[in-house]
């Protein structure tokens, strides 16, 4: 008859002194992460959900499902691990990850672009090339030159779509600074020295590239997340549209026709949308912005602007500047409500697009109601269609938000120790020993 031995097995671990969690962290501040598995990771962290923490590294961003991590500290000289600690932690080597790059491909398919047309036609029409196969050459080469420059360039580079997003918004403030610099020359007296536009065309060509650099300069300053960089560089054409709209309040139907004054209009209305993501960094560099949460405030934006189409139409016969301060106050207001509605969540990757989709198809089916029954397309028609865009909009996002779950809950234990009993299974000599583990912590 096989005996079985009961084997009792003694583990302690003597931790005296080193408590496993401390205070909270926020949006922004450094920390270091233990995972279960033995694994050091330093880094901002970006943001929280229920499901995982987001953690900006030197490596890109990291994200960590909850149930992985072991521990969660600020970060400071005291618990910096050695580096061979970094390297090797409880005999399991740390892979270093790999770059955010999910927006490298727009990067160099905007390259290709801006190669294509911009540099391509720019560089023999600045030249005074006429031979229409040289242009095509030069848009040819442009093109696929395009391609392995911005390759090379990218390819250790840590490219997150707002990453993205910024460069090609700081592209264009540096390609559209071309109209206050020709209006405070005048227009008139800029088109008598540059006739044949090559001055114009020079200076885009060299202003486009600067400004996609100067804006990658402030997203790197600012140590902005992915989503305060996406709603960051969408300010632009807001603040220009606000600042236009501003213009019809002040002038209403009588615009003035001096040329002092159309110089500094359009200088206001660049100014607006330059200064725009200094405002917005202000407002949102404090906040927990996910990729999607940015992208919903955006999109909030556009039906509010929908929305303030139908009450013009509604409202026939309103005044200019009427019209202008309901279309502001309806479309800003709906991006600031918006951004109140996301406070306390954090959407998922593809989220807005559900919300967007949700949005389309309420209007979808509300218009093949009104087909059915052959609605006259009135005021009531118009009414009942807003309602149903936005009863689509928030019910759908009210459906798929979750609350954010603050890292609160990684409180700091009170000294003292703990047992356990687990059962445990051992090997020997060919021999399946049952046993039990005995588990002592101090702490």
């Amino acid at each position: 008859m096989r005996k079985i031995v009961l084997l009792i097995i003694f583990i302690l671990n003597l931790n005296y002194g080193n408590t496993k969690t401390v205070s909270s962290p926020s949006i922004g501040q450094k920390i270091k992460v233990v995972t279960i598995e033995g694994n050091t990771l330093i880094g901002n962290l970006e943001s929280e959900s229920d499901d995982q923490v987001s953690i900006d590294t030197d490596f890109g961003i990291i994200s960590i499902t909850r149930e992985k991590i072991e521990s969660m500290e600020i970060y400071s000289a005291s618990n910096i691990p050695s580096n061979n600690a970094i390297n090797k932690i409880n005999n399991t080597e740390i892979v270093q990850p790999k770059i955010n790059q999910e927006a490298r491909w727009r990067t160099v398919y905007s390259s290709m672009l801006l190669g294509n047309g911009l540099y391509g036609i720019g560089v023999p029409f600045v030249l005074g090339i006429e031979d229409p196969k040289l242009y095509t050459a030069s848009q040819l080469l442009m093109f696929g030159g395009g391609f392995y420059a911005s390759y090379k360039y990218t390819e250790n580079m840590h490219l997150p779509y707002g990453r993205w997003q910024f460069q090609s918004t700081g592209a264009g403030l540096g390609a559209a600074s071309i109209i206050p610099l020709i209006s405070v020359v005048g227009f008139e007296n800029w088109f008598n020295f540059d006739e044949s536009g090559k001055i114009s065309i020079a200076y885009i060509m060299a202003m486009a590239p600067y400004g996609a650099i100067q804006a990658d300069k402030k997203y790197k300053k600012w140590d902005l997340t992915n989503g305060q960089a996406t709603i960051i560089s969408s300010s632009v054409p807001w603040g220009s549209c606000n600042a236009f709209g501003t213009l019809f309040l002040l002038y209403g139907d009588d615009w003035p026709e001096s040329e002092l004054a159309n110089r500094a209009n359009f200088i206001s209305i660049y100014a607006a949308g330059f200064g725009a993501p200094f405002l917005a960094n202000k407002y949102f560099s404090s906040k927990s912005l996910t990729e999607d949460d940015a992208l919903f405030t955006i999109f909030s934006f556009g039906l509010g602007f929908i929305n303030s189409v139908y009450v013009l139409s509604i409202l026939d016969g309103s005044s200019v500047r009427g019209g202008a301060l309901l279309l502001m106050s309806i479309t800003n207001g709906f991006g600031y409500y918006a951004s109140s509605m996301i406070e306390d969540v954090d959407l998922k990757k593809g989220d807005w697009r559900i919300i967007g989709l949700g949005t389309g198809a309420a209007f979808l089916i509300r218009t093949g109601i009104r087909v059915l029954i052959s609605e006259d397309g009135g005021k009531v028609s118009q009414i009942i269609d807003m309602a149903a865009l936005n009863a689509g909009w928030y019910f759908t996002f009210k459906k798929i938000s979750t609350k954010k779950t603050k890292l609160s809950h990684f409180k700091k234990e009170n000294k003292g120790a703990s047992l356990s009993l687990s059962p445990a299974i051992m090997h020997i000599s060919n021999n399946i020993i049952p046993g039990m583990q005995i588990k002592a912590e101090f702490f």
